[in-house]
C-alpha cells in the first residue's frame, strides 16, 4: 500500500488552542499552558484510514506534514508563505471567544489570496475548540453550533464540529484526525486531482461523556 502525503496547516487566532493539539497529537499530553508559537513549527504524524472510493472500501497510509502556525498579526508574514500548497487547513476558533470566530473571515481571505488556484484543490475544515472550558463552566458560551455551521455554508468549509483536546485521550484523538484527513482526501484526492464532494463529519462523541474533544 503506497502512501499519500498531505500537508496540513493549523489555522486560527493566538491562543485558540492550536498548538495543544499539535502537540498532543504528537505526545499524547495535554498541556494547558503552551507559549505562543513563533512563526512555524512542524511534525510528521503517520495516520492510516478507511475511504469509500467507487463504492468500495480501501484502506489508506497517510504521512502528514502538520504545521503549527503564529496567530499573532505581527507574524502573519511568515506563516502566509506556509499556506502555499497545503491539501488540508484545521480553522479554529474558541467558542467562548466571539472575537476568535468574528476572524474566521480573516482567515479563509488569507486562504484565498495564498492557497487558492485553478490548479489548487485544498479542504479547510472548521473547528469549534475548547468545548471544555463550558461544560465546566468556567466560560461561557460565545458561539453556538449553529453560527459556525451557517459560517460554513457562507464560507464553503467542512464542519469539523466542537471538541476538547483536554478531554478526548489520546487514540480517540487520532481517530479524530483521521476523520478529518478522510475529508481532505475526499476533496482533493491522491494527487490534487479528486473531484469528489467532501461531506459533513458526523459529531463524535466520547464514551464517557456527551463533548468533543477540545483543541
Amino acid at each position: 500500500m503506497s502512501t499519500i502525503n498531505y500537508k496540513i496547516v493549523l489555522l486560527g487566532n493566538t491562543g485558540v488552542g492550536k498548538t495543544s493539539i499539535f502537540k498532543k497529537l504528537d505526545t499524547g499530553i495535554f498541556h494547558e499552558k503552551n507559549i505562543a508559537t513563533i512563526g512555524i513549527e512542524k511534525k510528521t504524524i503517520d495516520v492510516n484510514v478507511e475511504v469509500e472510493k467507487n463504492g468500495k472500501k480501501e484502506k489508506k497510509s497517510f504521512s502528514i506534514s502538520l504545521f503549527d502556525t503564529a496567530g499573532q498579526e505581527k507574524f502573519r508574514a511568515i506563516t502566509l508563505s506556509y499556506y502555499k500548497g497545503s491539501n488540508g487547513i484545521l480553522l479554529l476558533y474558541d467558542i467562548t471567544s466571539k472575537q476568535s470566530f468574528e476572524n474566521v473571515s480573516t482567515w479563509v481571505d488569507s486562504i484565498k489570496d495564498s492557497v487558492d488556484s485553478e490548479e489548487s484543490k485544498y479542504a479547510v475544515i472548521l473547528i469549534g475548540n475548547k468545548l471544555d472550558l463550558v461544560t465546566e463552566g468556567k466560560k461561557d458560551r460565545e458561539v453556538s453550533e449553529e453560527e459556525a455551521k451557517e459560517a460554513c455554508k457562507k464560507f464553503d468549509l467542512i464542519w469539523g464540529g466542537e471538541q476538547s483536546t483536554k478531554d478526548i485521550d489520546f487514540d480517540e484523538l487520532k481517530q479524530l484526525f483521521g476523520e478529518y484527513i478522510t475529508e481532505v482526501y475526499y476533496k482533493v484526492g491522491e494527487k490534487k486531482e479528486g473531484k469528489q464532494k467532501a461531506q459533513k463529519i458526523g459529531n463524535y462523541k466520547k464514551k464517557k461523556k456527551s463533548c468533543f474533544g477540545m483543541f
